[in-house]
C-alpha cells in the first residue's frame, strides 16, 4: 500500500483566519489493494506477484508505477497544497478541498499502477506458465488484479 499525506506544519504569526481551518490532522490517500476493500485472493496475488516468492519472480508493479510518475505526483501536489491554501484564504472548506486533491492524486495513481499491470513484461512466464493461462503478459489472466487496483481518502 501507498499513502500520501498533506498535513498544516505550521502557522506563521497569527496567520489568516482561514488558514486556521486547514485541518491539522493529515489527511491520507492509499492507493493499492486497501485494507477490507480487495478479496483476499486477489491481495495474496498482488502480494505475491509484487514481492516475489521461491516459485513467482518480484514483478514490484507498484514500486514501478510510483517511480515512473513521482513528478507528476509532487506537481498535482503542489498544485493541490495551492488550492487548498486558496481555499482556506477564500472562506471556502479547506478540508473539503483536501479530500479533492488527494481524490484526485487517488485516481492518478490508481490508472498508472493498472498501466503498469498491463504494461509490464519481464521478468517474462514461463513456457508452461504461458501455456497454462494463454497468455505471455506477466500480471494478466482474467484481469481482476487489474481491475482490484482501487484508491481510498481517508481522514
Amino acid at each position: 500500500m501507498l499513502k500520501c499525506k498533506i498535513k498544516r506544519t505550521k502557522v506563521v504569526g497569527n496567520g489568516v483566519a482561514g488558514f486556521k481551518s486547514i485541518p491539522p490532522k493529515p489527511a491520507i490517500v492509499e492507493v493499492g489493494f486497501p485494507a477490507g476493500e480487495t478479496d483476499s485472493a486477489v491481495l495474496e496475488r498482488a502480494f505475491f506477484n509484487n514481492f516475489g516468492t521461491e516459485r513467482i519472480p518480484e514483478r514490484p508493479f507498484m514500486q514501478g508505477a510510483m517511480r515512473a510518475n513521482r513528478s507528476s505526483y509532487r506537481s498535482l501536489m503542489i498544485a493541490g497544497a495551492k488550492e487548498i491554501v486558496q481555499a482556506a484564504a477564500s472562506g471556502k472548506d479547506p478540508g473539503k478541498v483536501m479530500r479533492q486533491v488527494l481524490g484526485k492524486l487517488g485516481i492518478k495513481a490508481q490508472g498508472d499502477i493498472q498501466e503498469e499491470i498491463t504494461s509490464l513484461q519481464t521478468p517474462p512466464n514461463a513456457p508452461s506458465t504461458i501455456a497454462q493461462k494463454g497468455s505471455s503478459n506477466p500480471l494478466i489472466e482474467t484481469g481482476e488484479l487489474r481491475a482490484s487496483v482501487t484508491f481510498k481518502v481517508k481522514d
